[in-house]
């Protein structure tokens, strides 16, 4: 007991956080897919989930409250980044806030054949797919990161 309040080993546990684009094509929903399913089911008490959704607007209108406090809890531990496409916009969105990735997943390296397919067509099967290296990439951080 420290100060009044039981530390459980849940809350001492190091965490990754995990992040994904905001691309609205096949590869950019399949990959949040996955998140989700990695943030909420297989890893829920070793992830994160974050967003990057507010961080643009942020520096459009230089607000310096949300870039200064918001990049706070993307500082605390590693991050995954999620990329749908080639153009990595998870991954360097996050370096332009001064966050380096200690990892990073490119969806569209990942599934094989055609993704110009409506976002309607993304199967279970794929998710599965991108779902097992994010998965790969968190308990790899977990291995590397000492525990507080």
């Amino acid at each position: 007991m420290k100060g009044g309040f039981v530390i459980t080993s849940k809350e001492k546990k190091n965490k990754v956080n995990v992040t994904a684009c905001g691309g609205l094509n096949y590869v950019g929903v399949l990959g949040r897919r996955a998140v989700i399913e990695v943030c909420e089911g297989s890893r829920e008490d070793e992830t994160e989930l974050t967003s990057l959704g507010g961080f643009g607007k942020a520096f459009m209108y230089n607000d310096t409250t949300v870039l200064k406090h918001g990049v706070k809890p993307l500082k605390k531990y590693p991050v995954v980044a999620v990329d749908g496409c080639t153009l990595n916009c998870a991954t360097e969105t996050l370096k332009f806030m001064g966050v380096e990735p200690a990892a990073s997943v490119q969806v569209i390296s990942i599934i094989k054949g055609e993704t110009s397919r409506r976002v309607s067509n993304i199967t279970q099967e794929e998710i599965d797919m991108v779902r097992e290296k994010i998965e790969e990439a968190v308990d790899r951080l977990l291995e590397e990161t000492p525990s507080d």
